[in-house]
Formats: structure tokens, C-alpha cells, sequence
């Protein structure tokens, strides 16, 4: 086990190199606020990078169960991401995502230890999917089946997160609450009512969740070496 002190174990950016981080944010800010400066034809390359960069982090600095359950997560989300990016694939594109939020649970289920004090959690993931739920599902017309899939397998992968008894569990339990409002925000838009800025909202909460899982994870490969 290397010494690590407590404020360090605490610090989610702690050994993340300088370049890959400037690269991490500058892609996904090129994409969310300055999608104009990106040809139309590329711009499903440009939305993965940011993914492709967590997958290298992944691959450098995990192994095992965790190398392979997070390396297919992120792999599985790129290729929704391709799909949502192009025309007519929205369902393709959800059963990719719908992939990844299973390896996700999965993962976080070989991770996670009952614990009583964690249940408040557990209420607040139930209670936020059960009202997502109810105001998106009546508006998804012949999608109501899938959403509702969706919505339960991603409210198990939340509560899976909290769930974990590492050190980085709260990064990682934040970032999944926060994949779980990105996906809201994308129901409301296509379902309910789109809205402006619906796009710059959903990337940019969706970069974040990733980014909070992927380096939670790592972060706790790290502390575990």
C-alpha cells in the first residue's frame, strides 16, 4: 500500500497529468460551446474524444474486473454517442447507453457492501427515477416500455454507486446521480418539451459524470496499490 495522506485521498484530481486534463476540458468545451468550429461531418468524432481520453486514463491506470467492467462502460457510451449523433439511430443509440449503464451497475455492484447509513441515498435515487418517471413516461408515446427500462436500470446503477465502500465513493455516486439527470434532460427534450440550450445541458452534465466516475475509479485503483 504506497502512504498517501488523508487530504490527498480526498483530492479527485491528484496524479491526473496536466496535459491530459487541459485536453480533457478543452475537447469537451470545444464541443459543448463551440460546436460551430467543428465541421458537421466530424462531429461525432469530436463528441467521443473526450470519452476516448477517460479510456486511456482507464487503461493506464486500472486493471482487472475494473480495466475491463469501466473500459467497456466508456467503449459502450462512445458508441451511443456516435448514434445519438446521427440521424434516425435514437433507439440504437439508447440500447448502447442502456449497455452501459448495465457494465456500470455491474461493476459497482462487485464494489459495494451494505451499509444502513446509505439508505437515504437509496430513497433519493428512488424517489428522483419515480417522479422522472411519471412526468416523462406518458409522453413517450410507443417509447414508454424502453424509457421505463432505462430509467429502472440506471436508478440500479445510482443506488450501486452509493453503495461502494472505497474512499472515492462519493465521486463516483455524484457522477452517476449526475448521468442520471443528463439522460432526464435528454427525455424532457425529446418527450416533453424541448428546450433551449437542451444540448449544451446534456453534454455538458454528461462529460461531468464521466469524468467524476472515471477518475473516482481510478483514483481508488490507485489509493489501492
Amino acid at each position: 500500500m504506497t502512504k498517501t495522506s488523508r487530504g490527498d485521498r480526498g483530492n479527485l484530481l491528484s496524479g491526473l497529468q496536466p496535459l491530459w486534463l487541459a485536453a480533457f476540458i478543452g475537447f469537451s468545451l470545444l464541443y459543448i460551446a463551440l460546436p460551430g468550429l467543428i465541421p458537421s461531418g466530424w462531429r461525432w468524432l469530436f463528441k467521443i474524444i473526450p470519452i476516448a481520453l477517460l479510456l486511456y486514463l482507464t487503461i493506464r491506470n486500472t486493471n482487472g474486473r475494473v480495466q475491463v467492467l469501466l473500459g467497456l462502460g466508456l467503449v459502450l457510451s462512445a458508441i451511443g454517442d456516435v448514434l445519438l449523433a446521427l440521424d434516425g439511430l435514437f433507439v440504437q443509440g439508447l440500447v448502447a447507453f442502456l449497455l452501459a449503464q448495465v457494465t456500470y451497475a455491474c461493476l459497482f455492484l462487485t464494489q459495494a457492501r451494505w451499509q444502513s447509513a446509505r439508505l437515504p441515498w437509496t430513497g433519493f435515487i428512488v424517489i428522483y427515477a419515480l417522479l422522472c418517471t411519471l412526468f416523462i413516461v406518458p409522453n413517450a408515446a410507443d417509447m414508454q416500455i424502453p424509457v421505463t427500462a432505462y430509467m429502472i436500470v440506471i436508478s440500479v446503477m445510482a443506488i450501486a454507486a452509493g453503495f461502494r465502500t472505497d474512499q472515492q465513493w462519493l465521486w463516483v455516486a455524484m457522477g452517476a446521480l449526475i448521468f442520471m439527470v443528463s439522460d432526464t434532460l435528454i427525455a424532457i427534450n425529446r418527450f416533453v418539451t424541448p428546450f433551449e440550450y437542451s444540448g449544451i445541458a446534456v453534454m455538458s452534465t454528461y462529460y461531468l459524470a464521466q469524468f467524476l466516475i472515471c477518475t473516482g475509479l481510478v483514483r481508488s485503483a490507485r489509493l489501492a496499490t
